[in-house]
């Protein structure tokens, strides 16, 4: 017998797609990740930065995602 909690695709009763919020972080993500390569090739002090970017872009990411999975309805 059928649970009648699930529709015919499996999925529950929810009715509408999540998005996630606009977000420049992927873009910074990316920009930090391009910096740290080019500095591990053109000098240290620039990879240092790249790094520093870096870590400072996925900790705001995580926290954003962290926060974003905090507000889903149950």
């Amino acid at each position: 017998m059928a649970d009648s909690s699930h529709d015919q695709h499996g999925h529950g009763g929810h009715d509408e797609i999540h998005m996630p919020p606009n977000s420049w972080v992927p873009l910074s993500t990316a920009a930090a990740i391009t910096t740290f390569f080019i500095g591990v090739i053109v000098g240290v002090w620039l990879a240092i930065i790249g790094g520093v970017w870096l870590i400072a872009s996925l900790l705001a990411w995580f926290r954003a995602a962290r926060n974003e999975f905090q507000e889903l309805p149950d």
